[in-house]
């Protein structure tokens, strides 16, 4: 049974859905499954355009995207790391990304 430890993860980048479904499985290392999904062997990634998206907003609830992020192993430390990892890689990108889970704090270590 996979552990319940989902993440929202809201991300603000100017370029297509499958552009940055590229990007981000860059750095995941997956298998893309369908036109939204990422799937390794610590989390699913589901990237999602954002209905409340506006347009130059700087509140991350009005960004264009956001990826649901549901954990895969019974590694919750593993799987924290790869999420830290991932907003890394997406900020040294110039994407900016806001976290919205019950291990927000552990994400900023």
């Amino acid at each position: 049974m996979e552990p319940d430890w989902y993440c929202k993860l809201f991300i603000r980048a100017d370029m297509s859905k499958e552009e940055l479904l590229d990007l981000l499985n860059l750095h995941l290392r997956g298998v893309k499954q369908g036109i939204r999904t990422i799937r390794t062997e610590l989390l699913e990634l589901d990237l999602i355009g954002n209905d409340e998206y506006v347009p130059g907003s700087w509140d991350f609830l009005f960004w264009r995207y956001y990826a649901d992020l549901g954990a895969v192993t019974e590694d919750r430390t593993e799987y924290i790391h790869c999420i830290r990892n991932l907003t890394a890689f997406l900020r040294e990108k110039q994407i900016e990304t806001t976290a919205a889970c019950d291990f927000e704090q552990e994400l900023k270590q």
